[in-house]
């Protein structure tokens, strides 16, 4: 299989890649810090933040399949995804400034504020980051060398990581702190988005082309959506995606607090993050012989069964000692790398599917409901967080009560050993395994030779 389909040049690939760093930078910093800078610096209190992350999602619920689908109708001699790359990539690297600018404003003003400029940010995201996906199976058709592009971006992701994680705190401070601080690093953060996502859209000019003699295909919302609540491998992988990123963005949002609070040691945070980014590093460039050796499914599969460990461990002794606490977050930075990183490189195997079974290929509806469910586990993840700090009386700024800790510590490890036991579930119904992928591509061959 490895020498019978067309493969994308290196180069292009690489250049591809940006499109992860481009991706990862928003999605880290608003999975890491948004619930942070919104109650701790703006001061908007976690309930408001819990309400603005749900409502969001719920417009996505819709915008994201429609992006989608526009995306897969689209013919212009710029291609069918490129074009929304281009044109996108500016408005979205504008509005993460905007989402970490706190302007002087009445608590009320304060509220329509921040929900004009997140829900703005989600659609702008959507317009972006649902085409780069879908541009995936377009560059190549090899099996192996799409895991390779998936490594690749979620390589690069690594670097939108160790921007983020590690060096958005000291970059902050930097730029003179607070309010100021952040609004220049968000700044900054939307200068290297946009930049990135060009250098993306630049590697797939060869690859996405369209036929401008072919009759247009009208766009049918009814038609093109019976291919996804059909293609059931996609629902399970759908399930198992967003469970794992529930569970990632749930911890992520509370990691801040669990610093702060709990352990009275803010200047571990990049540490920590150092940790667990540099064994993700070291995972990726083994990814793709991992999976073809144990198969997609097997490996997604134990990749979210034995990241439950380290969190176990942590959850049932919050104040280990750095070292302990070092060595199992940094266990857990490799081992959770491979279900996040899979799920990207299962994807072309479902839009192959839905093709070798309805006769129709839809990369972009794919891709967009894949970003959905990683905008909405990443959401729901920030509204657990946010409401459940808020339920039991957190307050910013200020010693907590017992009962506050308590729930720091089980929203930061406990919540997502419960996401990734979902996953477990769900993926175990997944059927794409590497005998049934290699019929459908065989049939999908003999296809298009007839």
């Amino acid at each position: 299989m490895e020498t019978k389909y067309a493969k994308a040049k290196f180069l292009d690939v690489f250049k591809y890649s940006f499109g992860g760093l481009g991706s990862n930078l928003a999605f880290f910093l608003v999975m890491s810090y948004l619930t942070f800078f919104y109650t701790d610096i703006f001061g908007i209190s976690s309930m408001v933040v819990s309400g603005l992350m749900l409502i969001s999602r719920f417009i996505d619920a819709f915008t994201d399949p429609i992006m989608g689908m526009m995306g897969d109708h689209t013919r212009s001699k710029m291609g069918k995804y490129r074009p929304w790359i281009i044109w996108g990539a500016p408005v979205l690297g504008f509005l993460i400034f905007l989402l970490f600018t706190a302007p002087d404003l009445s608590p009320n003003m304060k509220v329509v504020y921040v929900y004009v400029v997140y829900i703005a940010y989600s659609l702008a995201s959507t317009v972006v980051n649902i085409p780069y996906h879908s541009l995936t199976p377009v560059m190549s058709q090899d099996p192996y060398q799409r895991t390779v592009i998936v490594s690749w971006k979620q390589g690069m992701g690594t670097v939108s990581q160790f921007i983020i994680t590690i060096m958005a705190l000291p970059l902050v401070e930097a730029f003179g702190g607070g309010k100021q601080g952040w609004a220049i690093y968000g700044a900054l953060i939307g200068i290297l988005t946009t930049a990135a996502f060009w250098i993306c859209a630049w590697g797939g000019k060869k690859y996405d082309v369209c036929d401008m003699e072919k009759e247009r295909v009208p766009m049918n919302m009814a038609k093109d959506l019976k291919l996804l609540v059909k293609n059931k491998p996609m629902l399970m992988l759908m399930i198992a995606f967003g469970t794992d990123v529930l569970a990632n963005a749930t911890y992520s949002a509370v990691n801040m607090y669990y610093f702060k609070y709990v352990l009275n040691r803010v200047d571990l945070v990049p540490k920590v993050a150092s940790a667990i980014l540099f064994a993700g590093i070291i995972l990726l460039p083994l990814l793709p012989a991992l999976s073809k050796v144990f198969g997609k499914k097997r490996l997604y599969w134990f990749g979210s069964l034995f990241s439950i460990v380290p969190l176990v461990v942590m959850w049932m002794k919050p104040t280990a000692s750095v070292t302990i606490l070092m060595s199992m977050m940094a266990v857990f930075g490799f081992i959770s790398r491979i279900p996040s990183n899979l799920g990207w490189a299962m994807l072309p195997e479902c839009s192959d599917y839905g093709e070798w079974k309805f006769g129709q290929r839809a990369d972009g509806l794919m891709s967009s409901s894949l970003t959905f469910i990683n905008k909405f586990g990443m959401a729901i993840g920030g509204f657990i967080a946010s409401f459940f700090l808020g339920l039991v009386g957190f307050v910013a700024n200020q010693e907590q009560t017992p009962q506050v800790i308590n729930m720091i510590v089980f929203l930061r490890f406990g919540m997502p050993v419960l996401g990734y036991i979902a996953s477990l579930i769900s993926m175990a119904f997944y059927e794409i395994t590497n005998e049934k992928y290699s019929q459908i591509r065989t049939e999908l061959d003999e296809r298009k030779k007839g």
